[in-house]
């Protein structure tokens, strides 16, 4: 295995080695976007279809960009609320191309969540279920990427964990992937039982990109779900936002160059819930209000050879503390302290090389550190002697480069290496890993309407010194110019969580197997969307009686999703439903059952509303989730988890009134999660020692109100916000 790891090092160096090739002779691409011809269309996507190249038009419906493409190509023009232009091209050798662009109907597609019927290509995420900033803010009534997640297919309504459980799945089987590199720690940390915000902001990214199985070989160490986010390239305009809100406030600035190659800026943001609670007390009695500060910084360069830089670097600490009832002695509170430090940086480059070939790479780092002090508080004062400390550190380098070419006119090709590093610690213990993986993928139109996707992943873990081979395949056939009929299967594998690392390494990875069927048609604005599938999970780690790799399990369902902005107007609304039968055999558990995170019916129905005439847009949003499976000790072996929490139900209200005071853009935001105040019971907490004792576990606020200013100096983006929503 230290040769096939030399031997990946040697690959992963020569990618990263590729741009210092000669390169082909630069063509310049101009022209105007316009509506109907007459008025300019600023922020249109102009893009050369399977090419990194393009640009985003300017407040007079211009752009320009350079590229070494040569022959047919077609240009494609995106910008929301109308239909998308694809406009033949030649590329023939001269020096300049001029092109115009008229957009002449309105949307007629779903351009903020919805799958689009494309089997492949990795650079295009409309087969992903996709969200807009906006979208995120509109649905979540937190303003959470994850909240908005879950009222899609697939994604289970866990309210007491900030991670995403998709079909069976636990929150650590979703990894979440930004510009292509891992994220590890998306949310914030938090004590147990209490759900988690992500730490990075809606806005900072052009699109949110939810696979929910039988994801691409580009991505690994998942075994249930893919989490992609793209961050923005280049402003049309340099802006300054601001943010207030009783519970947090913050300021970004984003500075354009003159030349309108550069943007560089940053921002900081305060959050802290104590006047909140002081308003509406929460359901734990909280020690230290939960605080947090972030801060970030970045930089983005367009070169004029067609090459794309982005730097970003964000920075977070966080602290918490709080009293818990415990259970098994009468009078005694466990006082819970935790503090968290949290360092991400992502650095990506892209463009084009000779001979047509595709580069991406990239480099990133991730630190964390977990501090947390539990002492037993006795009428009114902490024992010193009951203090229990742990710091839990970790480190992750990373290091991605991918290279793709279309090759046999109609099959695209892409190779790729990653190497991670990862340094793990609790107080003494400590394990250091050296991941290896590569991964090869061709996509391919067989016919006019047959489509296919055949990849294989190579991985190697040094902590595990095991190596394995994930293959994936998908097919697609076209029913039409609106349907789309695709079937897939994959191989998914993931390391042990850190824990039980901790306690040996004389284990193996976990593997899940994906079968997906699925129909999808989109015509008219509506979507509408079936899906069934089945995996199957091996080498599920077991704590009892010893721990190994001796767990088992299997999920399977069927998924529905409808989305209409035809049927009446000004309304857009979107319906899902899932089904899901799943059982396992893995940690502590006695026997094969429903685990405690997977309900078997979930629904959501979003409906949405833009008043043109106020500007306000209105939203509601309702889930439900059946009952979960809960430990109760007081049940026999026999009728183990065979106790149900009552079943979820969360009605969010959301509004969000667009005013402009001279060139200022301003959004006042108004949500509210539960707003019909329903008790919501995640599970329960029993004493070891008094099991007939026990805790419910809820949420730390119900209802939870939020209500904010956003403020937006420089670039008005209020009519792109209101095409969004017609």
């Amino acid at each position: 295995m230290i040769r096939i790891y030399s031997i990946g090092l040697i690959l992963l160096t020569a990618l990263l080695l590729l741009p210092f090739t000669v390169f082909a002779q630069k063509i310049r691409v101009q022209g105007t976007a316009t509506y109907n011809g007459i008025r300019p269309l600023p922020n249109v996507s102009i893009s050369l279809d399977g090419s990194y190249d393009g640009a985003t038009t300017d407040d007079k419906g211009r752009f320009t960009f350079e590229t070494e493409e040569n022959g047919p190509f077609k240009l494609i023009a995106r910008v929301a609320g109308f239909v998308d232009v694809a406009q033949p091209i030649e590329l023939n050798g001269a020096t300049t191309v001029v092109a115009t662009i008229v957009f002449t109907t309105k949307a007629v597609t779903l351009n903020d969540v919805t799958v689009r019927p494309r089997l492949f290509d990795l650079t295009d995420k409309n087969k992903y279920t996709v969200m807009s900033p906006l979208d995120v803010l509109t649905t979540a009534t937190d303003g959470n990427i994850t909240s908005a997640l879950r009222t899609l297919p697939g994604a289970q309504p866990v309210g007491e964990s900030g991670d995403l459980f998709v079909r069976g799945g636990t929150g650590t089987e979703t990894r979440v992937y930004i510009d292509g590199l891992l994220v590890n720690n998306f949310t914030y940390s938090s004590p147990s039982n209490m759900a988690a915000r992500s730490r990075f902001a809606p806005g900072m990214f052009k699109g949110t990109f939810f696979s929910t199985g039988g994801y691409s070989a580009q991505y690994g160490q998942a075994l249930s779900s893919a989490l992609v986010l793209e961050t923005e390239d280049l402003p049309v305009k340099s802006s300054a936002e601001l943010t207030l809100s009783p519970v947090m406030a913050g300021a970004t600035l984003e500075k354009l160059s003159r030349d309108k190659k550069t943007v560089y800026g940053g921002g900081i943001s305060h959050t802290s819930l104590r006047l909140y609670n002081l308003l509406a007390p929460a359901t734990v009695l909280f020690t230290k209000t939960p605080r947090y500060w972030d801060g970030n910084g970045f930089v983005r360069r367009q070169f004029s050879n067609g090459g794309m830089l982005k730097f970003f670097v964000n920075g977070g600490l966080s602290d918490v503390g709080l009293d818990r009832p415990n259970l098994d002695y009468e009078g005694v509170v466990n006082n819970i302290r935790l503090t968290n430090r949290n360092l991400y940086t992502n650095l990506t480059y892209r463009r084009n090389l000779n001979r047509g070939w595709k580069w991406q790479a990239g480099l990133s780092y991730n630190y964390n550190t977990d501090l947390t002090n539990v002492a037993a508080r006795v009428d009114g004062g902490l024992r010193a002697d009951s203090l229990v400390r742990q710091a839990d550190r970790s480190a992750l380098w990373q290091a991605r480069s991918v290279v793709s070419k279309l090759i046999l006119a109609r099959t695209r090709l892409h190779v790729g290496t990653e190497l991670q590093r990862v340094s793990e610690q609790r107080n003494d213990s400590r394990n250091v890993d050296t991941f290896l993986a590569q991964f090869a993928e061709t996509e391919s139109y067989l016919t006019d309407r047959l489509s296919a996707r055949i990849g294989l992943r190579f991985e190697y873990a040094s902590v595990l010194r095991k190596a394995n081979v994930a293959p994936r395949l998908a097919l697609g056939y076209s029913t039409g110019t609106n349907g789309l009929l695709s079937v897939s299967y994959g191989r998914f594998y993931q390391k042990p969580e850190r824990q039980f690392l901790w306690q040996t390494t004389d284990i193996g990875y976990t593997n899940a197997d994906h079968y997906i069927a699925s129909y999808q048609q989109l015509a008219n604005d509506r979507t509408f969307r079936a899906e069934g599938f089945f995996k199957r999970y091996n080498h599920l780690i077991r704590t009892t009686p010893n721990l190994d790799n001796g767990g088992w399990g299997y999920a399977r369902g069927v998924e529905v999703f409808f989305r209409d902005k035809k049927s009446i107007k000004g309304v857009d609304y979107w319906l899902s439903y899932s089904f899901l039968d799943t059982k396992r055999l893995f940690l502590d558990y006695p026997t094969v059952v429903q685990p405690s995170f997977a309900a078997r019916h979930t629904a959501s129905a979003v409906v949405k509303r833009f008043f043109s005439a106020v500007q306000t847009n209105i939203g509601l949003s309702y889930t439900y989730g059946s009952g979960r499976p809960y430990v109760n000790p007081n049940r026999p072996v026999e009728a183990f988890m065979t106790d149900r929490t009552p079943p979820y139900h969360n009605l969010g209200l959301s509004i969000a009134h667009l005013m402009s005071v001279r060139k200022a853009q301003s959004v006042l935001v108004l949500t509210v999660s539960n707003a019909l105040g329903n008790r919501q019971v995640f599970g329960y907490t029993y004493s070891t020692r008094h099991p007939e004792r026990r805790e419910a576990i809820v949420p730390t606020n119900n209802p939870f109100v939020f209500v904010g200013l956003f403020v937006t100096l420089g670039a008005d983006r209020r009519q792109e916000i209101i095409n969004s929503q017609l």
